[in-house]
């Protein structure tokens, strides 16, 4: 059941971006299928801004630019709907985010609020799920929910367009330096190569965006080290489906295994773990992967006993965060994973880029209105992100390598159980992670 279902609405939405490619393509001078039309090559561009990747960055910067009046150009090399691998856990503070940058309920509808969390450590467990009135006062507020980022992205995107955004597939080879006029933003789209010539850049193009000389900063001694993560698709799951597991079991320190909830009985399941200098990451990240979902022993094994996988497992790195990046130049201000913003105890960044990537298309319309688009003039904009940002992911740095020791997570639930409040808060911080 469920894999029909989230098949049928992968393809609605990819059916649905594809009525909308068409038009935008043949007012474009483009063919339904995406080749330029003959005798209409293509033509230099000139537009306020151009924002590198449709993420949840990318669109969050176009929402607020084309809110601000601007002309946006949105470009990602994929087309839209595609899938992103990812835990898929859109947190409290990404979704309250969403809404305000206009996300339709009705992408959200399907996919029910979460109540709370389920941890697991070496044979204990902490169920962190108020069941009281009062234990759910704290959480009254707290909307996270388990959103596959095929849908949300494309939500996401849908917004920008409402918004007044165009969206269109290329991949951003380069951006010039800046000039009087702007920068020149090269591109290679499915009708070949063009230039376009942008008054403002937003780069959000996520892990290893480098396309701007200026501003590609290399990977510096005492950067927290990388992640790496690999998830799949399950039906038939027993796992509770208002509540995310996390299983942080000495044999995936320091990672964490997770079952993620979705509709019909289905979820996401997957590990993350850190990067060990000369080991096969890979390698182990697929023998992590196949101990937690095939295992009898995995803590995974009681919700998992029936389910099926629905879709191979996917991988993807992260580069965790706090990172020393800069993030402003003269015409452009970067957001999201391309400027450093992951959660190192969780590998979660949506809220970050949501936050960061409409931050970013305020401050660049406010500085293009001014006239004054240098990087002088737009360094608060960093300067915000750090100050806002800086603690967090410090703090998670933090608790990531505090519980990188099984002998303390264990004496943490041992702790933490007895205690009232636990469930309430312990849940309420869980969510709002993402």
């Amino acid at each position: 059941m469920v894999h029909g279902t989230l098949v049928a609405r992968m393809a609605e939405a990819r059916r649905r971006g594809n009525v909308v490619a068409a038009d935008r393509g043949a007012a474009n001078g483009h063919t339904p299928d995406g080749r330029v039309s003959r005798g209409e090559p293509p033509v230099a561009e000139t537009v306020d801004v151009v924002v590198v990747g449709a993420g949840p960055a990318g669109s969050a910067a176009a929402v607020e630019l084309a809110r601000a009046g601007r002309e946006v150009l949105l470009l990602d090399r994929a087309a839209f709907p595609r899938d992103k691998p990812c835990g898929d856990l859109i947190g409290a503070r990404a979704m309250a985010w969403a809404r305000s940058l206009g996300i339709a309920e009705a992408d959200l509808a399907p996919y029910s609020r979460l109540a709370g969390a389920h941890v697991t450590a070496d044979g204990g467990a902490l169920d962190l799920v108020p069941v009281t009135a009062l234990g759910r006062m704290p959480l009254r507020r707290s909307d996270a929910r388990v959103v596959p980022r095929v849908v949300f992205d494309q939500a996401m995107v849908r917004a920008a367009e409402r918004a007044g955004a165009v969206v269109r597939q290329g991949t951003v080879r380069s951006v010039g330096p800046p000039e009087p006029e702007g920068r020149t933003v090269r591109v290679e789209g499915p009708g070949g190569g063009e230039e376009i010539l942008a008054g403002g850049v937003v780069l959000a193009g996520g892990y290893g965006c480098r396309v701007a000389a200026d501003v590609a900063t290399a990977p510096q001694a005492g950067d927290p080290p990388r992640g790496i993560a690999l998830r799949g698709y399950f039906g038939n799951v027993a796992a509770p489906p208002d509540r995310i597991v996390f299983s942080l079991d000495r044999w995936v320190l320091p990672g964490y295994g997770w079952i993620f909830p979705l509709p019909d009985g289905g979820a996401n399941v997957g590990v993350g773990t850190l990067v060990r200098p000369g080991e096969g990451e890979a390698e182990h990240l697929r023998e992590l992967y196949a101990r937690y979902t095939e295992d009898p022993a995995s803590p995974a094994a009681i919700w998992l006993a029936g389910a099926r996988p629905i879709q191979d497992p996917r991988s993807w790195p992260l580069d965790l965060g706090p990172r020393r990046r800069r993030l402003v130049a003269d015409r452009l201000v970067v957001a999201g994973e391309a400027a450093g913003l992951v959660g190192p105890l969780t590998g979660a960044g949506i809220a970050f880029a949501l936050d960061s990537g409409a931050h970013a298309g305020r401050a660049l319309a406010r500085a293009l209105a001014s006239g004054e688009a240098e990087a002088g003039a737009l360094r608060p904009y960093a300067v915000s992100l750090r100050r806002r940002f800086g603690p967090w992911l410090r703090a998670e740095l933090w608790a990531q390598r505090f519980l990188s020791d099984p002998n303390r997570v264990r004496l943490l639930l041992d702790a933490t159980r007895p205690l009232p409040p636990t469930a309430a808060l312990g849940a309420r911080l869980l969510l709002h992670l993402g």
